[in-house]
């Protein structure tokens, strides 16, 4: 853990000029440039030191752009035509930000009226983000197919490595990490993967189901280099990565490039004459380091440039409470719901999908009647502000759920507007999707929210979005409509965080499937997943906590299934290395069970008094990082820590086919030279611990079975 680098903020951008154009990117301790030659803008490597890549000018470290064929910085096609090898540079400005340092090229294509400003922000941390901004200078439309906003050569390892590799084992020099399925309930399920002598392609949201989060780690077996990466986007990407390790005239080298890409129809946009469109973006950072040395840098560029609303009402990571449609969600039953969380401490009750249908179809049709958002008087004959009034008196904040997205077949709307459904590929409607390119669909929806938040006085919105926004066009038909749709759903939301500065705003998406930093922007948390048995409930948390801050994730323990395995302590504590929401535990009308309220209580106790005040700063750490598979193995260790190393807090998971094991964990967020106390949560002994003794021997788990745990708390004396 280099702590020394992650608490100093650099950032520079160095513009030289001569035979060659170079641009120096300086962010942390990383470097990437990037050189204007020949008509194309090429990337020609990077540095994880904090060197400029011509420190020595007679010893230049560049990657020879004549030897790679694959070095453009970005791609774009427009009008059927690749725009690699035939721009004309206009002009190079930086100007200061809040945080760092914006640069912009600006580009004009010789080909057709189409000028390219590549934007490059740094802000201080060990990531930057590149966007590009496409202006339309002629006078008819330009139809862009492809776009790739960071390209090109990244690496090449020039002195042979076969005394390090067996040639026939040229797979291992790099390893590529990234979530292994983009399927439903399977969201952050991380693993590395050898990357072969070829291209491998990590791709989600178009020819792939949409649950893969769009994020990668790349690391250089060989060197120590790691490279990782998230693309502000919601819908369709690859990630295209080629290695070259092919016998040549100098022997055996390996050169790495890579595409990363928007993904889906083309063309995706239809570029109307004098417009400029500003595109999504590439977060992306490099070091010399381990995983988690990416995900805490990565967490600090989110914090401190993307998602800042996580302390909405002063708390960071309130405790909530929903209830849904699979059970009846009348007065009595929210009653009941409400006392229960209150015992066990949350602090907001919720109630998700069906408040708005007629008593008994909540549960059958709460999907077909999505788009009329009156409060059902079946289910609330006096209102939800008696709901709202109990929650209130109990200490509880008050908070609905809506797929605003959504018009289902039984609707008013969807008999009134048929033509606001969005069309797919062969232009037939999709089976309730508002499409937001048609601006009335969109001024409707976001008026429909607004008076949802305000005639209902919520303390939370919670955001849902159950169909697949990756395969229709836009009305017109003649471009893809998923770039402006979601332009559409930014903007939305951007400007209902402005109007309700206070409400705490939760964004779900069927599960996982929008769990962007887009997305995210403007919202305090995001449910990362339906999927909440155990054991794949852990490997979730532990995936998901690697590309999203802790505290931005949320976890539930209890209902949809997650009560159904697994002891109950492992069940509660892992979701305290998120953000925990909960359930109810028993039915309307059965008592309590006071052994399992305390024991939750206590947990969520823990989780206010240990974790919240050191979230949104604190650090966190996969021991085990590859937890994966349809029903994960062995054991899961996560531990999330002060940033000033004055506490942490360890979590030990035993998965399938655990059985009895011991482990030995080794801190990683405490300072060698202090004590700690610690306290082991399923006994509650404690002990007095130094930090080196701690750093060096190691804590001796003991776990019995399969689907039990341990959580170790250790405090500075």
């Amino acid at each position: 853990m280099h702590q020394i680098f992650q608490k100093k903020d650099f950032a520079d951008i160095h513009f030289e000029q001569g035979e060659q154009l170079t641009f120096s990117y300086r962010f942390g301790m990383a470097v990437y440039e990037e050189s204007f030659d020949s008509h194309r803008l090429n990337s020609v490597g990077w540095n994880g030191a904090g060197y400029t890549l011509n420190v020595l000018e007679d010893m230049p470290s560049r990657l020879p752009v004549g030897e790679h064929q694959d070095t453009p910085a970005f791609r774009l096609e427009a009008d059927g035509r690749t725009l690699e090898f035939d721009w004309r540079f206009q002009n190079f400005s930086k100007e200061k930000t809040a945080n760092g340092l914006h640069g912009i090229l600006t580009l004009e294509s010789t080909l057709c009226p189409l000028t390219v400003r590549v934007h490059t922000v740094l802000d201080g941390t060990g990531v930057m983000e590149r966007y590009l901004e496409l202006c339309n200078t002629g006078d008819t439309s330009i139809a862009i197919g492809g776009i790739s906003l960071l390209s090109g050569a990244v690496e090449e390892n020039t002195t042979s490595w076969d005394p390090f590799f067996d040639p026939h084992h040229a797979d291992r020099l790099y390893s590529l990490g990234s979530f292994e399925s983009a399927e439903w309930g399977c969201e952050g399920l991380f693993r590395w993967q050898d990357l072969p002598n070829a291209e491998l392609t990590v791709s989600g949201k178009w020819q792939t189901e949409r649950y893969r989060h769009p994020a990668f780690f790349l690391k250089n077996n060989l060197l120590g280099s790691l490279f990782y990466g998230q693309l502000a986007f919601t819908g369709g990407y690859d990630f295209r990565f080629c290695k070259n390790t092919d016998v040549n005239k100098k022997g055996r080298n390996c050169r790495l490039t890579w595409d990363l890409a928007l993904s889906g129809p083309k063309p995706m946009l239809l570029l109307a004459a004098g417009e400029a469109y500003t595109t999504p973006s590439m977060h992306v950072g490099m070091l010399i380091g381990e995983l988690d040395d990416a995900v805490n840098e990565m967490n600090r560029h989110l914090r401190r440039s993307v998602l800042k609303h996580t302390d909405v009402r002063g708390v960071k990571g309130l405790v909530e409470s929903g209830m849904g449609p699979e059970r009846t969600m009348d007065i009595a039953a929210c009653k009941h719901f409400i006392d229960t969380a209150a015992a066990v401490g949350a602090e907001v009750f919720l109630i998700d999908a069906g408040w708005y249908a007629p008593a008994g179809l909540a549960t059958t049709e709460w999907s077909k009647r999505q788009g009329d958002w009156q409060v059902s008087k079946d289910l609330y004959p006096n209102g939800i502000q008696e709901v709202r009034n109990y929650a209130h008196e109990k200490g509880l904040k008050f908070g609905m759920w809506m797929e605003p997205e959504a018009i289902g077949p039984l609707s008013r709307v969807a008999k009134e507007h048929p033509e606001w459904l969005a069309t797919s590929f062969s232009f037939h409607e999709t089976k309730k999707q508002l499409d937001l390119t048609i601006p009335e669909a969109a001024a409707w929806m976001e008026r429909e929210i607004i008076r949802v938040i305000e005639e209902n006085e919520l303390d939370v919105f919670r955001l849902d979005h159950n169909n697949r926004v990756n395969f229709w066009y836009a009305r017109s038909g003649d471009s893809c409509g998923i770039l402006r749709h979601y332009d559409a759903v930014y903007g939305i939301y951007e400007r209902l965080r402005k109007r309700f500065p206070d409400l705490v705003m939760e964004n779900c998406a069927s599960g996982g499937s929008r769990t962007d930093i887009a997305m995210l922007k403007d919202f305090t948390h995001t449910w990362v997943s339906d999927w909440n048995a155990a054991p794949r409930s852990v490997a979730i948390t532990n995936g998901m906590t690697m590309c999203l801050p802790p505290e931005m994730v949320d976890r539930l323990i209890s209902g949809m299934f997650c009560h159904t395995r697994g002891s109950l302590d492992l069940q509660v504590r892992h979701t305290l290395f998120g953000r925990p929401t909960t359930n109810d535990y028993n039915c309307v009308g059965s008592e309590m069970n006071p052994m399992q309220i305390q024991f939750v209580k206590h947990s969520f106790d823990l989780y206010k008094s240990f974790v919240r005040p050191m979230a949104g700063k604190d650090l966190i750490f996969h021991h085990t990082p590859e937890v994966y598979g349809t029903h994960p193995e062995g054991v899961c260790v996560l531990e999330r820590a002060a940033e000033d190393q004055s506490r942490s807090m360890i979590g030990v998971f035993n998965l399938c086919m655990a059985g009895e094991r011991a482990e030995v964990i080794y801190p990683r967020g405490i300072d060698a030279g202090a004590n700690y106390r610690v306290t082991f949560d399923n006994s509650g002994a404690t002990a007095t611990v130094s930090g080196h003794s701690l750093c060096a021997q190691g804590l001796r788990i003991r776990l019995d079975g399969a689907l039990q745990s341990e959580l170790i708390l250790l405090e500075k004396c």
